[in-house]
């Protein structure tokens, strides 16, 4: 069968990118009140290995990670505490995770640089990854999925293809993915959790955010 080449799956990228989340704003929840690390692990563990199954976050959130639809990148999940493996990152080699942020996706606003997480898989498998960066833009033309970005820090402005790929072309890292509302516009920005492994073994080392250009 044929595949298709990087340069015919750009423009499926630019619209997932722009048209899977439309929040509302909301209050993040306060006094989270979340399980244990190893009972969460056996609440989303399910036998599959390497099917991620569950991020963990303490203090945060604790919820089950379930993956698109093979035939739909702009899917995500309209379910309570739970996040979507955006399956488009795959092919970057990064681990892109959606929410609304009116649903999971207002804890995203919670994390800080530097702070640590987990991802569970089907198999009880643990891998340990830390934030290193926090990513803001504003959509010029929020409801175009031609729209150009304004990087928020910066003041550069990116197109959508070359924001999706500066923020997902990150192998071997996490990224977690929500909406901005602003000025009464439920589309008005995007923001990026940027996350890489993270050895805890090695956990007395001073922290360095990484460079996210």
């Amino acid at each position: 069968m044929h595949k298709p080449t990087r340069s015919r799956l750009i423009p499926s990228l630019i619209l997932a990118l722009l048209l899977s989340l439309f929040p509302r704003q909301v209050d993040a929840r306060v006094g989270i009140d979340l399980p244990p690390l190893d009972e969460f692990i056996e609440q989303v563990t399910n036998g599959e290995a390497d099917v991620l199954r569950g991020v963990y976050m303490p203090g945060v959130l604790a919820d089950p990670v379930f993956s698109q639809p093979e035939d739909d990148p702009a899917f995500v999940s309209s379910e309570e505490n739970t996040l979507t493996q955006f399956g488009l990152a795959s092919r970057f080699g990064s681990t892109g995770l959606l929410a609304h942020n009116y649903l999971a996706g207002k804890n995203f606003f919670l994390v800080e640089q530097g702070q640590v997480f987990y991802l569970i898989y089907g198999d009880g498998r643990v891998e340990s990854f830390i934030i290193t960066g926090l990513m803001q833009f504003q959509a010029l033309q929020p409801d175009s999925v031609r729209s150009n970005f304004i990087d928020l820090d910066t003041g550069r402005t990116l197109s959508a293809s070359k924001l999706f790929t500066r923020v997902y072309n990150k192998p071997g890292h996490v990224i977690l993915q929500t909406c901005i509302e602003a000025n009464g516009n439920t589309s008005w920005g995007r923001f990026f959790v940027i996350a890489e492994p993270y050895d805890e073994r090695d956990s007395g080392s001073t922290f360095e955010p990484a460079s996210l250009e």
